[in-house]
């Protein structure tokens, strides 16, 4: 019995350790000052928008974005044919805050900005409504957000 929830345990500990080491693309170490320079260049090169993701490995929710773009190809192949998406940390490990304080305040993470090819800020978008009341996304309502932005002329 010992032996058995001893395992247990160690099993879980390997499996919230796998979790949190899957890199799901925010980089503490990262200058986000040249990620979204390089954004916005590929984003006006390519004529696109840039959406700006605030969040990191420590939220659970961002692992959940995460998830749902990955098990969703075609949103989020909806999601690359409008924006240049630009991750920025923000956390204990780095708060990033000269960068942040240049944008509308963030309520949590994660949490998108829009931007113009130019750097120009259209909107500051929480992602709760895009959220299903669970432990995802509503696909409906990411579309919808994702169309907004198509229609919209650059």
């Amino acid at each position: 019995m010992v032996k058995t929830v001893s395992l247990a345990v160690v099993m879980l500990l390997l499996a919230v350790a796998t979790v949190r080491a899957e890199d799901i693309g925010y980089d503490p170490k990262a200058d986000p000052f040249a990620a979204l320079a390089s954004a916005e260049l590929r984003a006006h090169a390519e004529d696109k928008r840039v959406l700006l993701i605030a969040g990191g490995d420590w939220c659970i929710w961002c692992h959940y974005l995460y998830a749902f773009l990955e098990s969703n190809d075609d949103v989020d192949g909806a999601l690359h044919d409008v924006f240049v998406v630009a991750k920025v940390y923000v956390g204990d490990e780095n708060r990033n805050e000269e960068f942040f304080a240049k944008l509308p305040k963030a309520d949590g993470a994660p949490h998108f900005w829009v931007l113009s090819g130019t750097g120009e800020l259209l909107k500051s978008q929480p992602t709760v409504v895009l959220e299903d009341g669970k432990k995802s996304y509503n696909k409906d309502a990411f579309m919808k957000f994702v169309e907004e932005w198509r229609q919209r002329e650059h």
